[in-house]
């Protein structure tokens, strides 16, 4: 059942507060850092501000992009057609009854792994080399790998999200979650999450999982260049493996130390845009499936 949260109130000056659209450049809009310019851009420092951007958008006709951390994100343009809403709202994570966490959208993967440890508690310790925020990590359910199975939903209890104008609440058993992704990434559906629940057992660690995985990812992860974590959910390793011979010499491509990392050193986007075209070439020209986990805006 969805429940609208009523305790939540807008108060007079936040309803009537105007929410500046601007020109924004930048090349920290995404890992990848491409220098991009986003024609309109604002900061949603309430829900409330999400709701204007997003009314912004339906009437000048763009799409709307909520932005975080810019972890799971490439803008293929130099200038950005979308409205890019940046997660601005207030970060915090605070116990509830025992064992239950709220955590704002906005705050980073790391704050919440090291909350949960310090208070004794199990979590996606294995996220700790994703730097992403918590309503990116959730949007596309960040986890390991499909042998693995384990992702951040695993450990929810329900998400705070705005939907058409209103704030809604979905426990985790109404939600759909697949494998690295959620109907919070459906097409045509403008999502801004708020916070999160999480359901955090009880665990003693003998050793530090954070500095275990931030160890893991210094040997198995290239973070020499710039980068967006995995590259895709579905692929074929002959083709990817060729793209990244063709591309070797280019100033975008794959890592040399890991097959389904995409790596970025040019602030022009036009290299890795090329290079995820040939990639869609290649795998439909042999008949191969193709899924990209990051997301490409326009």
């Amino acid at each position: 059942m969805v429940n609208i949260y009523s305790c939540i109130k807008i108060t007079a000056i936040e309803k009537f507060r105007i929410l500046k659209i601007t020109k924004f450049s930048s090349d920290n809009l995404s890992r990848f850092r491409t220098l991009n310019t986003a024609l309109h851009y604002c900061k949603a420092q309430t829900p409330d501000d999400a709701s204007k951007a997003f009314n912004y958008a339906k009437e000048h006709s763009l799409n709307a992009f909520v932005l975080g951390a810019g972890s799971n994100v490439f803008f293929k343009n130099r200038q950005i057609k979308s409205l890019v809403i940046k997660n601005d709202l207030p970060k915090y994570i605070r116990k509830l009854e025992e064992g239950k966490v709220e955590v704002s959208s906005s705050s980073t993967m790391m704050s919440f792994l090291k909350f949960a440890l310090d208070n004794g508690y199990d979590a996606p310790y294995y996220l700790a080399s994703a730097p992403c925020e918590i309503g990116g990590a959730i949007a596309m359910n960040a986890g390991t790998g499909p042998s693995e199975k384990k992702y951040i939903s695993d450990y929810l209890e329900s998400v705070r999200f705005l939907e058409n104008g209103k704030i809604l609440e979905k426990k985790k058993s109404e939600l759909k979650f697949g494998h690295r992704n959620s109907e919070f990434l459906e097409k045509d559906r403008n999502i801004f999450i708020i916070s999160a629940i999480f359901n955090l057992p009880q665990k003693i660690y003998k050793s530090n999982p954070i500095s275990a995985r931030l160890k893991w990812a210094e040997e198995n992860q290239d973070l020499r260049s710039n980068n967006c974590g995995s590259l895709c959910n579905k692929y074929s390793a002959p083709i990817m493996r060729f793209a990244r011979a063709v591309f070797c010499i280019a100033p975008a491509g794959l890592s040399s130390k890991k097959l389904n990392w995409a790596v970025n050193n040019s602030p022009n986007p036009f290299w890795l845009r090329l290079f995820l075209t040939t990639l869609r070439f290649l795998h439909s020209a042999f008949n191969k499936k193709l899924k990209f986990e990051i997301r490409i805006v326009d």
